[in-house]
């Protein structure tokens, strides 16, 4: 989040050359009417280094606001629309894209992820995104 709105264009430009590097993941939730997208990191210090580096190199302050999600799973990239609003979410859960418009589930723990596993036999998940997956 960008508390300085005078520096939004650096906030930006730090934040854009950041998803371009892979440090973070932007992802958008389904079926919500924000449009701003969630980051995602591998841990808390992937955090901390994006917002050193927004300080540093753009003079960008920035602040984090914690989201209950703790688990990404990439559905398989050639699943349907209907075949999203039919899966059974485990408490807590939420659909989202990532910027490649592949669809993700967001768990709040690996019980969740595991669970939903359990109910959607047919759906594999993937703990890498789609490209990584592939190659």
């Amino acid at each position: 989040h960008n508390p300085n709105t005078a520096k939004f264009k650096q906030f930006r430009q730090g934040l854009d050359q950041l998803l371009q590097e892979g440090v973070i993941q932007a992802l958008y939730l389904r079926n919500s009417s924000v449009k701003t997208p969630l980051l995602a990191a591998v841990g808390p210090l992937q955090f901390e280094v994006v917002q050193y580096r927004l300080e540093s190199e753009y003079g960008a302050e920035s602040r984090l606001e914690s989201a209950p999600w703790k688990v990404v799973r990439w559905l398989p990239p050639e699943i349907k629309e209907e075949q999203l609003d039919a899966l059974s979410l485990p408490t807590g859960a939420r659909i989202a894209y990532d910027l490649g418009k592949n669809p993700v589930v967001l768990f709040e723990n690996d019980w969740s992820a595991n669970y939903f596993s359990e109910t959607n036999k047919g759906v594999a998940l993937s703990a890498l995104p789609v490209q990584t997956a592939r190659e």
